[in-house]
């Protein structure tokens, strides 16, 4: 309730601030909102099935277990209506490529366990879970490129043609993101990596609706008004 009372109020300063004109904008976040929708129902379905498969329960929760190389979650209001609107799309873009540097990571350590002789298994997730994460990772590659297609227009800058090869291209240097904190810890349990894995699940679900309800309220300042925007599920 209180999330939603802070993006009321959100809504309420922007409204009034820009009534410009629709166009290729308006599109813009129209698809980057359908994309922010479909990578959150693949991470969704992914954390009910890890949780269950993985943890023994599909109800698992913990909201104590945290890890400090991902993005926050908390929304400063005071500081986000300071922020110009490329700055809001350039930090949920670069916010994504973390989550994406992390799940990354996660894929090369459990590819590298998997190949380990005598490494426990748990079952088919075992095998499956890199393959799911690379999903959750072209999907959020398809939402980073949408977001800076949106701060490229925001600054009215000229879209320059980007190569068939630049887009099969990783986000970002391997070097330029952060890893999991499964590989900077020494003997590590396989309880505590599968922790781990719920936790970053746990809070790229958690951003990407965040990120939805920013793009609405985007959108929203962009039409001057508070009618017609839907709701976040």
């Amino acid at each position: 309730m209180t999330a939603w009372i802070q993006t009321l109020l959100m809504l309420a300063l922007l409204a009034p601030v820009y009534g410009g004109p629709h166009g290729p904008q308006e599109g813009g976040y129209r698809n980057s909102l359908h994309l922010t929708r479909l990578a959150r129902t693949r991470v969704s379905q992914l954390l009910r099935t890890f949780k269950q498969q993985q943890l023994g329960d599909a109800h698992f929760e913990d909201r104590s277990l945290h890890l400090n190389d991902l993005p926050t979650l908390s929304t400063d209001l005071h500081r986000w209506l300071s922020l110009e609107e490329r700055e809001r799309l350039s930090e949920a873009s670069d916010s994504l490529q973390i989550y994406w540097g992390v799940l990354q990571g996660m894929r090369e350590q459990i590819l590298a366990e998997n190949h380990h002789p005598g490494t426990p298994q748990r079952g088919r997730t075992a095998l499956s879970l890199p393959n799911s994460l690379h999903h959750v990772q072209l999907d959020l590659r398809d939402l980073m490129r949408r977001l800076q297609t949106l701060v490229l227009n925001t600054c009215c800058c000229p879209q320059r043609t980007v190569s068939r090869s630049e887009e099969d291209r990783a986000p970002a240097d391997s070097h330029s993101v952060p890893r999991p904190s499964v590989r900077r810890r020494g003997g590590q349990t396989a309880w505590l990596r599968r922790l781990e894995v719920y936790v970053v699940l746990r809070d790229l679900d958690l951003y990407l609706t965040k990120t939805a309800r920013d793009l609405l309220l985007l959108e929203a300042r962009r039409h001057g008004s508070l009618l017609g925007v839907p709701a976040l599920h």
